[in-house]
């Protein structure tokens, strides 16, 4: 059921409301009307709802009326704006009414100015449908989600800050729907030159809405977008920069950019490809944003430094950023979320994956992991020229398990001459078998196959072998396979 609420012109006037009324959704409805005595300036209140399951008492009806316990929590409140015997407002905060019920009371609106649809759970293809069933209609709109529209489309706002205490509602954002409908303004704003979206729910449709209508927008004026701005010391992204492709470095470690932040300045990325050096590290974007993020780095042709370490991903994540670095051609140093290095073989195919297509890769010469307290990167240059002649590198004690994984998987591939290999601690045992410690036993799998690739230079092999009997890497038959 839905509650209406409506000021009425003093006495003589035409009653609003019809005799009866349809429900928009196509189902019958009841509608009664409760009119209160005429108040001292000559109006009186006129409270109604309609319902899809028939008729109310006139007792329900009171209970209704502005000020009660039961108006308070009606999720719907229609009033009449500055036009005579017109609806101009809408709010739907919360409803939870149907997608079809909320299209048609907007759509039965003429002339609408405030429109609140949070909590309701749109999607973006609602959003979009809504925008264009309402046709030209939205442009009358003030107000949208929290969104002071009437200012954007005069141009009378420079800064929108919809995270603040002040402009945020505390429990909805202004959600996808809320974006699409500020993304149609931004179109044709020249005022604004810092937005802030951040908290409100954008989701990807949002966001990206959000960033091509910045970019088809030749006046946009726009420079600085959530916390991509400087911060104190830290440098960030005048925006301004892409459209004269003089933005060569963007660093933005340490931001706590999400999925809807990367997924905003990605197409900017794209847009422009004009960025040499990107470091969004230690960031907390991990799904639509880690896609977008692959699908720049494939296709760049600019971006020569990728610092993408410490991203909260998953297997899925890890491979999608592992598979863009391989097909990329211009990148030269390399930082990315691998992952741990367990008992999984399907995250060491992902390991020989990266470490073969680093080989047909023809810039790649640093690659690194995440790693607490910074990255240790690995020099790929002695393996390619063919300068290594013993293994483990100098000063590859710190390096993480995944990237010293898809290092030994570079080195099969290439076959350089190396002469001594050492795998973990070289001195005797003082037991039987060394201890787990000494040796790293999540390296094992790769263990034979890059002694028996290096077979034809090696002199001097030492192999701790480390007994794990709760892992299945470096137990008997793998040391019989090495043997």
């Amino acid at each position: 059921s839905a509650h209406f609420a409506a000021w009425h012109q003093p006495a003589g006037a035409m009653d609003p409301f019809g005799a009866e009324d349809n429900a928009s959704d196509g189902g019958a409805a009841s509608v009664s009307r409760h009119a209160s005595p005429p108040t001292r300036g000559g109006q009186r209140r006129i409270s109604s709802r309609a319902s899809g399951t028939g008729g109310r008492s006139r007792n329900d009806e009171t209970s209704e009326l502005p000020g009660s316990a039961n108006h308070m929590s009606s999720g719907l409140d229609l009033s009449f704006g500055y036009t005579p015997m017109q609806f101009e407002k809408i709010n739907l905060l919360g409803s939870e009414l149907s997608e079809h019920a909320i299209s048609s009371l907007v759509l039965s609106v003429n002339h609408i100015t405030y429109l609140d649809l949070r909590g309701n759970k749109l999607n973006a293809q609602f959003g979009w449908r809504l925008v264009k069933a309402m046709k030209k209609k939205y442009l009358n709109l003030e107000f949208c989600n929290g969104v002071p529209l009437k200012d954007l489309r005069n141009n009378q706002v420079e800064t929108l800050n919809l995270s603040s205490f002040a402009s945020h509602h505390g429990m909805y954002g202004i959600e996808v729907v809320g974006a699409i409908f500020l993304a149609h303004f931004l179109r044709l704003n020249s005022s604004l030159t810092s937005l802030n979206f951040r908290r409100n729910d954008v989701e990807k449709d949002g966001a990206k809405a959000l960033a091509q209508s910045l970019l088809g927008n030749p006046q946009c004026a726009v420079k600085f977008v959530n916390n991509m701005g400087q911060v104190g010391n830290k440098p960030g992204i005048d925006f301004q920069l892409f459209r004269s492709s003089q933005l060569k470095v963007v660093h933005l470690p340490h931001r706590l950019l999400d999925d809807d932040d990367f997924v905003f300045l990605e197409e900017w990325l794209r847009r422009f490809d004009c960025v040499e050096d990107l470091d969004v590290s230690e960031n907390l974007f991990f799904r639509d944003g880690v896609r977008k993020l692959a699908r720049y780095v494939k296709d760049t042709q600019t971006l020569k430094k990728l610092n993408c370490a410490g991203l909260p991903v998953d297997f899925e994540g890890s491979q999608l950023i592992v598979t863009a670095v391989v097909q990329n051609q211009t990148l030269e140093q390399v930082g990315l979320p691998l992952g741990p290095c367990d008992d999984n073989m399907d995250r060491h195919q992902m390991f020989q994956q990266f470490g073969t297509g680093l080989l047909g890769h023809p810039k790649i010469a640093a690659i690194a992991s995440s790693r607490p307290g910074g990255l240790d990167w690995s020099n790929l240059t002695p393996i390619r020229q063919g300068q290594m002649k013993e293994w483990p590198p100098f000063r590859s004690s710190n390096w993480p398990a995944a990237q010293m994984a898809s290092y030994m998987w570079l080195m099969a591939a290439v076959k350089p001459p190396v002469e001594k290999f050492t795998f973990g601690n070289p001195a005797r045992p003082l037991k039987d078998y060394p201890s787990c410690a000494g040796t790293p036993v999540e390296l094992w799998p790769i263990v034979p196959t890059l002694v028996h690739d290096l077979n034809r230079t090696l002199v001097h092999v030492s192999v701790a072998v480390a007994s794990a009997p709760n892992r299945d890497v470096g137990g008997p038959p793998r040391t019989m396979e090495l043997m």
